[in-house]
């Protein structure tokens, strides 16, 4: 499930079950200290309000309508959403339903092209509205980095873009690589000895051969470059990655532990 704060329209994360997107609502820990009591009677219209501003959206996902997009965003955002919560809490959830839906075989492999080409011209839109208002948080020097890529084979830019948003929006350091430049990055002189996570995408089982094939070469690096590695993506969404030595399986953006 969707979980959205009640008060700040701020999205908080997901939770059990993941498979179901519906949006429920709670408190962030912001508004939890400064307003416990705030649950009451308008809870239920934001998440009403929440609820018709994703299924328009996913609609017209669907039928790859672009012009009604810009308003619905804008909706959101005239609903106190802040774009990059657009973006975790509405977009990628949307993402994972067309995996889904195209796993079942009820989305044709043209289809599923189509929504991510929709998705990209979105999170386009939604990127612009961030940098009217944008707002990082001073981060400290030495506080860390995040290296992200796909895991080989896997070509949908889609979520590791939204990912990279939302942790820009936060003020950490990102940098985008690839399977040949990622030890070159992690490498450099100027990152030596500060803390940095690898953050890697995967889409389907099928590569986790080459993501093993990928952490041993990492975790062979020696210790002032190696990274926290965390592998996360529809694969892994769904449980179908086993376990590997040394990487961290977040299921959603949750897990990562920040907000």
């Amino acid at each position: 499930m969707l979980r959205w704060c009640a008060h700040c329209q701020q999205f908080i994360g997901e939770m059990p079950p993941h498979a179901d997107l519906s949006i429920t609502h709670g408190l962030c820990r912001k508004c939890a200290g400064e307003h416990p009591d705030l649950l009451r009677d308008d809870e239920y219209a934001h998440a009403v309000v929440l609820r018709d501003i994703f299924q328009a959206l996913f609609a017209a996902g669907r039928s790859n309508d672009f012009d009604a997009a810009g308003p619905l965003v804008d909706q959101a955002i005239a609903a106190n959403c802040r774009p990059v919560d657009i973006l975790v809490g509405m977009i990628a959830p949307m993402l994972y339903e067309i995996g889904r839906a195209w796993e079942r075989g009820t989305l044709t492999v043209a289809g599923e092209h189509e929504f991510t080409a929709f998705a990209e011209r979105v999170v386009d839109l939604v990127e612009a509205r961030m940098k009217q208002a944008w707002s990082q948080p001073a981060r400290f020097a030495g506080d860390g980095r995040y290296v992200l890529m796909n895991a080989p084979g896997n070509i949908h830019v889609v979520g590791i873009r939204i990912l990279a948003l939302w942790l820009q929006n936060q003020g950490w350091p990102t940098r985008h690589v690839d399977e040949r430049t990622v030890l070159d990055v992690l490498s450099e002189p100027s990152l030596a000895g500060e803390s940095k996570t690898l953050l890697v995408s995967i889409a389907l089982p099928e590569q986790c051969d080459a993501v093993r094939a990928l952490v041993e070469r990492v975790q062979a690096l020696p210790a002032p470059r190696r990274p926290k590695i965390v592998l996360g993506g529809y694969a892994v969404k769904t449980r179908l990655v086993p376990r590997i030595p040394g990487v961290m399986l977040a299921r959603d953006i949750s897990a990562l532990g920040l907000d």
